[in-house]
């Protein structure tokens, strides 16, 4: 089993490091809909320089990125290529279930014994996969600049021609969240987010498409479910404990491929735990902050006190 495990977690790792192929937007005007404040991004000018770094700020016009060497800004004009970093979870999940169940028919083929081997092997595969993508991210390209070097316009503009308070909002929601719209009377509305403009928010329920205004709106809350943090977690805590079963005992010819399998196996049920739980977020107003001075006096000591509060 070693040579098959160390075959297939290769292929996995060179299936993860692919690059997505998506159709990227051709309005710089969209980007704001599909990204999010301190992301990491890939910025290429038309001169073919690229740049990485943490998403700062970004407006119709312009974006800023924060680099070890300091803020890059470029305008519209000046970009031809933003690439988000992102996780690959099903995909890498397919290509682990795909090749360990071809390995599992393979070993069966050999040994010549029937049952339901490929499909076991399927089952790790899978975790080894989601494993493997929550850890290795790749670059996938979500702007490209129009062949004449033009944004492309939308028939509606997500961000607004003015400023406005929802413009915030676009950095912290992306299209299809799941977001919950409080309105001025108290009434609260789920949805998935489908069009954002300056005046206008569109959520998508279960009774149809509701529309609210900047005036109506009193807050709006999104709710993301850790998924990746819960594989993570999981395949964690999976390795471990296929370490100390497989690596302790007296016979340790499976210290290799127990935290492997155990990990696999922890992957899944963290995907499982992550799908279940959710976590909303406040992001409409955005929440005071504060931060308080004070001095702390005691017998024995004198000093400050500094506390924050969001």
């Amino acid at each position: 089993m070693k040579p098959v495990l160390s075959l297939t977690l290769i292929g996995c790792l060179a299936a993860s490091a692919l690059p997505v192929v998506a159709q990227p937007l051709q309005s710089f005007k969209d980007l704001a809909l599909r990204v999010n404040l301190d992301d990491r991004l890939r910025v290429e000018d038309q001169s073919g320089v690229k740049t990485t770094g943490r998403l700062t700020r970004l407006t119709r016009d312009d974006i800023t990125i924060q680099t070890d060497a300091g803020e890059k800004h470029s305008t519209s004009e000046q970009v031809r290529n933003v690439a988000l970093r992102a996780h690959s979870l099903g995909k890498s999940a397919l290509i682990g279930a795909g090749v360990f169940a071809v390995l599992g028919e393979v070993a069966v083929a050999r040994n010549g014994n029937a049952g339901a081997a490929p499909v076991g092997a399927a089952v790790l595969g899978a975790g080894a996969g989601l494993a493997i993508g929550a850890l290795i991210p790749h670059m996938k390209t979500i702007y490209r600049a129009a062949e004449h070097g033009a944004s492309v316009p939308l028939s509606r503009d997500p961000i607004g021609a003015r400023t406005s308070l929802l413009e915030d909002l676009a950095l912290r929601v992306n299209l299809d969240d799941q977001l919950r719209v409080e309105d001025q009377s108290g009434g609260r509305t789920t949805g998935r987010l489908t069009g954002l403009t300056a005046d206008e928010i569109m959520v998508q329920t279960a009774a149809g498409e509701t529309h609210f205004t900047r005036e109506t709106i009193r807050q709006v809350a999104v709710r993301r479910q850790p998924i990746r943090a819960a594989v993570l977690i999981g395949a964690g805590a999976g390795a471990a404990l296929g370490a100390a079963i497989a690596c302790t005992g007296a016979e340790r010819e499976e210290c290799v491929d127990g935290p492997i399998m155990v990990g696999a196996l922890g992957a899944g049920l963290g995907l499982a735990v992550g799908a279940l739980i959710h976590r909303t977020t406040i992001v409409y107003p955005e929440p005071e902050k504060r931060t308080v001075v004070s001095p702390a006096i005691s017998r024995n000591a004198v000093g400050v006190r500094i506390s924050r509060r969001w």
